[in-house]
Protein backbone atom coordinates (compact mmCIF):
# COMPACT_ATOMS: atom_id res chain seq x y z
CA UNK A 1 0.00 0.00 0.00
CA UNK A 2 0.86 3.44 -0.84
CA UNK A 3 2.10 5.74 1.56
CA UNK A 4 -0.18 8.59 0.52
CA UNK A 5 -3.04 6.01 1.20
CA UNK A 6 -1.68 4.65 4.26
CA UNK A 7 -2.22 8.32 5.34
CA UNK A 8 -5.36 9.08 4.38
CA UNK A 9 -6.87 5.94 5.69
CA UNK A 10 -5.32 6.62 9.16
CA UNK A 11 -6.65 10.50 8.80
CA UNK A 12 -9.91 8.92 8.10
CA UNK A 13 -10.02 6.97 11.39
CA UNK A 14 -8.83 9.68 13.45
CA UNK A 15 -11.57 11.62 12.32
CA UNK A 16 -13.99 9.46 12.96
CA UNK A 17 -12.88 9.05 16.39
CA UNK A 18 -12.47 13.02 16.90
CA UNK A 19 -16.34 12.65 15.79
CA UNK A 20 -16.98 9.84 18.59
CA UNK A 21 -15.62 12.09 21.20
CA UNK A 22 -17.27 15.12 20.55
CA UNK A 23 -20.72 13.00 21.11
CA UNK A 24 -19.78 12.76 24.72
CA UNK A 25 -21.41 9.06 24.68
CA UNK A 26 -22.15 7.22 28.16
CA UNK A 27 -21.75 3.90 29.34
CA UNK A 28 -18.69 2.39 26.81
CA UNK A 29 -17.69 5.31 25.38
CA UNK A 30 -17.23 7.27 28.75
CA UNK A 31 -13.27 5.88 28.47
CA UNK A 32 -13.58 6.34 24.72
CA UNK A 33 -10.31 8.65 24.21
CA UNK A 34 -8.33 6.70 26.98
CA UNK A 35 -9.02 3.65 25.46
CA UNK A 36 -8.21 4.72 22.41
CA UNK A 37 -4.28 6.51 23.51
CA UNK A 38 -3.57 3.04 25.66
CA UNK A 39 -4.26 0.92 22.34
CA UNK A 40 -2.35 2.93 20.13
CA UNK A 41 0.60 2.75 22.68
CA UNK A 42 0.37 -0.97 23.73
CA UNK A 43 0.77 -1.55 19.60
CA UNK A 44 3.79 0.59 19.51
CA UNK A 45 5.39 -1.10 22.59
CA UNK A 46 4.15 -4.31 20.87
CA UNK A 47 6.31 -3.04 17.90
CA UNK A 48 9.04 -1.27 19.44
CA UNK A 49 9.80 -3.34 22.49
CA UNK A 50 8.82 -6.86 20.76
CA UNK A 51 8.46 -8.65 23.80
CA UNK A 52 8.85 -12.46 24.09
CA UNK A 53 8.44 -13.63 27.87
CA UNK A 54 5.64 -13.07 29.78
CA UNK A 55 4.21 -13.17 33.17
CA UNK A 56 2.66 -16.51 34.06
CA UNK A 57 -0.39 -16.86 35.61
CA UNK A 58 -2.37 -19.56 37.67
CA UNK A 59 -5.85 -20.51 36.36
CA UNK A 60 -8.31 -19.07 38.87
CA UNK A 61 -6.16 -16.27 39.22
CA UNK A 62 -8.05 -12.58 39.00
CA UNK A 63 -6.13 -10.06 36.94
CA UNK A 64 -7.76 -6.47 35.82
CA UNK A 65 -8.02 -6.07 32.17
CA UNK A 66 -7.96 -3.48 29.32
CA UNK A 67 -10.96 -4.44 26.95
CA UNK A 68 -11.13 -1.41 25.35
CA UNK A 69 -13.99 -0.05 23.08
CA UNK A 70 -15.38 -2.94 21.10
CA UNK A 71 -18.25 -2.88 18.50
CA UNK A 72 -21.67 -3.53 19.85
CA UNK A 73 -22.63 -6.17 22.53
CA UNK A 74 -19.00 -7.02 22.87
CA UNK A 75 -17.52 -6.68 26.15
CA UNK A 76 -15.96 -3.27 26.52
CA UNK A 77 -13.93 -1.57 29.04
CA UNK A 78 -11.20 -2.19 32.27
CA UNK A 79 -12.62 -4.79 33.92
CA UNK A 80 -11.55 -7.87 36.62
CA UNK A 81 -11.15 -11.36 34.53
CA UNK A 82 -11.32 -14.88 35.90
CA UNK A 83 -8.36 -16.52 34.19
CA UNK A 84 -9.71 -20.43 33.06
CA UNK A 85 -6.07 -20.49 30.68
CA UNK A 86 -4.14 -23.89 32.06
CA UNK A 87 -0.62 -24.57 32.25
CA UNK A 88 0.06 -21.32 31.72
CA UNK A 89 3.95 -20.49 30.66
CA UNK A 90 5.96 -17.04 30.41
CA UNK A 91 6.48 -17.71 26.88
CA UNK A 92 2.56 -17.64 26.34
CA UNK A 93 1.38 -14.41 25.21
CA UNK A 94 -2.18 -14.91 25.30
CA UNK A 95 -4.58 -15.46 28.21
CA UNK A 96 -8.20 -16.66 27.89
CA UNK A 97 -10.28 -15.32 30.53
CA UNK A 98 -13.96 -14.37 31.33
CA UNK A 99 -14.99 -10.87 32.28
CA UNK A 100 -16.61 -9.75 36.05
CA UNK A 101 -18.98 -7.30 36.31
CA UNK A 102 -20.88 -6.19 39.35
CA UNK A 103 -23.73 -6.18 37.47
CA UNK A 104 -26.67 -8.50 37.96
CA UNK A 105 -27.90 -10.38 34.61
CA UNK A 106 -29.85 -13.74 33.88
CA UNK A 107 -26.96 -14.95 32.49
CA UNK A 108 -24.15 -14.31 34.49
CA UNK A 109 -23.24 -15.95 37.77
CA UNK A 110 -22.77 -15.02 40.97
CA UNK A 111 -19.43 -15.50 42.76
CA UNK A 112 -19.55 -13.65 45.70
CA UNK A 113 -17.28 -10.78 46.79
CA UNK A 114 -13.97 -11.83 45.37
CA UNK A 115 -12.29 -8.26 45.33
CA UNK A 116 -12.48 -7.52 49.05
CA UNK A 117 -10.15 -9.70 51.29
CA UNK A 118 -10.16 -8.99 55.00
CA UNK A 119 -7.33 -10.58 55.72
CA UNK A 120 -5.23 -8.64 53.14
CA UNK A 121 -6.70 -5.36 54.37
CA UNK A 122 -5.63 -6.03 57.85
CA UNK A 123 -2.30 -6.77 56.76
CA UNK A 124 -1.98 -3.43 54.94
CA UNK A 125 -3.61 -2.17 58.29
CA UNK A 126 -0.95 -3.44 60.67
CA UNK A 127 1.72 -2.63 58.03
CA UNK A 128 1.02 1.55 58.80
CA UNK A 129 1.38 0.86 62.48
CA UNK A 130 5.28 0.10 61.80
CA UNK A 131 5.98 2.40 58.84
CA UNK A 132 7.16 6.20 59.20
CA UNK A 133 7.94 6.83 55.27
CA UNK A 134 5.04 9.42 54.13
CA UNK A 135 5.18 8.13 50.98
CA UNK A 136 4.86 4.52 51.54
CA UNK A 137 2.59 5.11 53.56
CA UNK A 138 0.39 6.98 51.21
CA UNK A 139 0.76 4.19 48.90
CA UNK A 140 -0.68 1.58 51.62
CA UNK A 141 -3.21 4.03 52.33
CA UNK A 142 -4.60 4.11 48.65
CA UNK A 143 -4.61 0.19 47.75
CA UNK A 144 -6.61 0.07 51.72
CA UNK A 145 -9.23 2.37 50.54
CA UNK A 146 -9.69 0.86 47.19
CA UNK A 147 -10.63 -2.53 47.98
CA UNK A 148 -12.35 -1.14 50.96
CA UNK A 149 -14.64 0.76 48.64
CA UNK A 150 -15.74 -3.00 47.34
CA UNK A 151 -16.42 -4.49 50.34
CA UNK A 152 -19.94 -4.73 49.34
CA UNK A 153 -19.67 -5.39 45.52
CA UNK A 154 -21.08 -9.20 44.47
CA UNK A 155 -19.07 -10.41 41.63
CA UNK A 156 -20.60 -11.50 38.55
CA UNK A 157 -18.57 -13.87 36.03
CA UNK A 158 -19.90 -13.20 32.64
CA UNK A 159 -19.56 -16.60 30.41
CA UNK A 160 -21.19 -15.30 27.80
CA UNK A 161 -18.37 -13.49 26.83
CA UNK A 162 -15.51 -15.62 27.48
CA UNK A 163 -12.36 -13.91 25.83
CA UNK A 164 -8.87 -14.49 24.42
CA UNK A 165 -6.88 -11.24 25.45
CA UNK A 166 -2.92 -10.82 25.21
CA UNK A 167 -1.17 -10.34 28.32
CA UNK A 168 -0.23 -6.70 27.02
CA UNK A 169 -3.63 -5.66 27.85
CA UNK A 170 -3.29 -6.79 31.73
CA UNK A 171 -3.64 -3.74 34.02
CA UNK A 172 -0.32 -3.19 36.12
CA UNK A 173 -0.86 -3.53 40.02
CA UNK A 174 -1.93 -0.06 41.62
CA UNK A 175 1.47 -0.25 43.22
CA UNK A 176 3.59 -2.71 45.11
CA UNK A 177 1.30 -3.29 48.27
CA UNK A 178 -1.45 -4.37 45.92
CA UNK A 179 -2.66 -7.96 46.75
CA UNK A 180 -4.36 -8.51 43.78
CA UNK A 181 -2.14 -10.79 42.18
CA UNK A 182 -2.70 -12.92 45.38
CA UNK A 183 -6.16 -13.28 44.37
CA UNK A 184 -7.48 -16.77 43.50
CA UNK A 185 -10.89 -17.99 43.24
CA UNK A 186 -11.41 -21.35 45.43
CA UNK A 187 -11.92 -24.71 43.69
CA UNK A 188 -15.44 -25.00 43.90
CA UNK A 189 -15.88 -21.95 42.40
CA UNK A 190 -13.87 -23.28 39.33
CA UNK A 191 -15.83 -26.11 39.12
CA UNK A 192 -19.16 -24.18 39.19
CA UNK A 193 -17.75 -22.12 36.15
CA UNK A 194 -16.63 -25.35 34.36
CA UNK A 195 -19.81 -26.38 34.75
CA UNK A 196 -20.96 -23.62 33.07
CA UNK A 197 -18.50 -23.20 30.30
CA UNK A 198 -19.60 -26.42 29.77
CA UNK A 199 -23.21 -25.79 29.31
CA UNK A 200 -22.68 -22.92 27.48
CA UNK A 201 -19.91 -24.29 24.68
CA UNK A 202 -20.64 -27.77 24.13
CA UNK A 203 -23.43 -30.32 23.45
CA UNK A 204 -22.38 -32.22 26.56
Amino acid sequence: MKQETKHLKLMKAYNNDIQISDMNLKDKFTEFENSKLNESETLLYEVKVKPTRFKRYSRGQIVKVKFGVNIGSEFSGDHYAIVISKQDTMLNPILHVIPLTSKRHNYNIELDNLLYREEEINKLRELLTKEYDKKVIKKIKKCINYYSNRKDKVSYACIKHLKTVSKLSICKPINEFDYLNSIKISNDLQRKIDGEIVREYTLL
